[in-house]
């Protein structure tokens, strides 16, 4: 990864939502595109209970679930990895890549669930919808998909 590292236009803190209300600083996919080709590594915020170690949850019964872990996705020149947020572990995703809408909701309205399929691996990640069109084409352009 770059020295470098920006979160990318979806990936809002609480100041990035204050300035962007009082219309002081909007980024755009395509600075973020920009600021990708010159070499920084741009950070989403992606949720998953598929990446990485997988931790299950008891619900009960018997039963379990697999609990969704917080992480980022790194975008950098070439290479996608994704981190846990607390635990630091990292993933890294390789070409090919395949992206598509879930069939379940994600809950918050502004974020969207996704189907990914990388090497060969199905995955289920959450990312803010206003990054969706960056994730999609950084690996259209970066990893021939």
């Amino acid at each position: 990864m770059s020295t470098q590292i920006r979160r990318a236009t979806g990936t809002r803190t609480a100041i990035d939502v204050l300035l962007s209300a009082l219309r002081i600083r909007r980024r755009t996919t395509q600075q973020d595109l920009a600021d990708l080709a010159a070499g920084s590594t741009l950070q989403v915020t992606c949720f998953s209970s598929t990446l990485g170690t997988v931790r299950t949850v008891p619900i009960g019964k018997g039963r379990t679930i697999p609990q969704t872990a917080m992480g980022y996705l790194f975008l950098t020149a070439g290479q996608t990895t994704w981190q846990n947020r607390r635990t630091k572990e990292t993933v890294t995703l390789r070409s090919p890549f395949s992206l598509a809408p879930a069939e379940k909701r994600a809950a918050s309205r502004k974020m969207a669930r996704l189907d990914l399929l990388a090497d060969g691996r199905p995955h289920e990640i959450v990312i803010p919808k206003a990054d969706v069109a960056l994730v999609t084409q950084v690996w259209e352009q970066q990893h021939g998909n």
